[in-house]
């Protein structure tokens, strides 16, 4: 049993503590997510989250996650049937909030200049418009049949709508947030838990208004946590940077739930991170990544390479999020094919510079938060 002050986590056996009055209060890892340690791997979208990662970390007693932001529904079906017949432990599933239906035909400028990049990697000239297709309510459908009990979101609040579909089942919504208004608006709509995400997160944060905040919501992991806690009545998950035992030993103590953490899972033995992004990660120091929204048109941390360097000095703007990143899907696809880390979007966090060594999911896992076979 592992006890922090004012919670109680029980890593073997699931349990209810007596509250003041007699009844029994609940407790977020045990009854909401039934998991057994604190921690949740993030949802990272684009491949990275394959069946074998998200099973490796659901048998260990942490929670993995689908990072299906990209994915159609019939692959998010394959993906979590691949998750069943490796775990009989929960997992969840992560999606965009929003709706990414969209088209545009003003993209000459863009896509003339992505054409340079494409040259070089003898790809065809890229179209002169994009559409991109929205499967957010075929991917609702499939988790609601599929019975995942835990669903966490990205860019915004799902609609009530679909958040009263998902509460008929009563499956348990997270939601992503980089200040109080969007936390407090995750909380309002009937969001179970919060995950604060710091300034130091890898890859997109959830900032819902990328208009208002160009760069994203950028407040420092810690503050954001104590400001949340100091508002919010629901759990609080703790994200960005987060690599370590004694940061997250810090931030249970500050009262957090659970950590979530992504780019330490990126080298997992199991991630689906292919060759040159791995070397990238390994090699790259903390002060590599910046916050650039020239692959995907929103603001996102990646370690600074030859696309990022280009594009940015062209003067060119990025097109919005989605349009941007369907229009930079084939030169990141070359790049992942050819084993080239210049043309590849290579997100990570600001602390990257602690990843050195591949590890199973198991020993990172480990390494963060201990095994559930520790607990007394």
């Amino acid at each position: 049993m592992l006890k922090i002050p004012g919670k109680t986590y029980y890593m073997v056996c699931l349990k209810e503590e007596p509250t003041a009055n007699g009844g029994l209060e609940v407790n977020f890892l045990n009854d909401r997510l039934s998991i057994r340690l604190p921690l949740i791997q993030a949802g990272m979208a684009g491949g990275i989250t394959t069946p074998q990662l998200v099973a490796a970390v659901a048998n260990e007693g942490a929670l993995g996650t689908i990072g299906a932001g990209y994915m159609g529904a019939s692959q998010l079906k394959e993906d979590i049937r691949q998750v069943k017949q490796l775990t009989e432990e929960p997992f969840a599933v992560n999606l965009f909030a929003v709706n990414l239906e969209s088209f545009s035909n003003e993209i000459a400028r863009m896509q003339q200049f992505l054409n340079g990049f494409r040259s070089k990697l003898e790809l065809e000239d890229g179209a002169d418009f994009i559409k991109v297709n929205d499967y957010l309510h075929e991917k609702v459908h499939v988790v609601l049949e599929e019975d995942i009990p835990v669903i966490s979101t990205a860019f915004g609040v799902l609609s009530p709508f679909l958040i009263e579909r998902l509460k008929e089942k009563d499956v348990t919504l997270i939601g992503m947030a980089t200040n109080l208004d969007e936390a407090r608006q995750l909380e309002d709509a009937g969001y179970d838990a919060v995950v604060a995400q710091g300034y130091e997160a890898g890859g997109h944060r959830g900032t819902f208004d990328v208009n208002k905040y160009p760069d994203g919501s950028n407040i420092g992991l810690h503050v954001l946590v104590q400001e949340l806690m100091d508002h919010l009545t629901i759990p609080i998950v703790a994200a960005g940077g987060i690599h370590s035992k004694k940061q997250v030993d810090a931030l249970l103590e500050m009262g957090v739930d659970a950590v979530q953490a992504g780019t330490k899972f990126l080298i997992a033995n199991e991630a689906g991170t292919n060759a040159a992004y791995r070397r990238a990660l390994m090699k790259a120091e903390s002060g590599a990544t910046s916050i650039t929204n020239v692959f995907s048109g929103r603001p996102a941390r990646a370690i600074r390479n030859q696309f990022v360097r280009e594009l940015e000095a062209s003067g060119i703007a990025p097109l919005p999020f989605p349009i941007q990143n369907q229009m930079t899907k084939d030169i990141r696809g070359a790049g992942k094919e050819f084993a080239i880390a210049d043309m590849q979007s290579l997100w990570a966090g600001q602390g990257v510079g602690a990843v050195r060594e591949e590890e199973s999911a198991a020993a990172i896992i480990q390494s963060m938060v201990g095994s559930s076979n520790d607990a007394d």
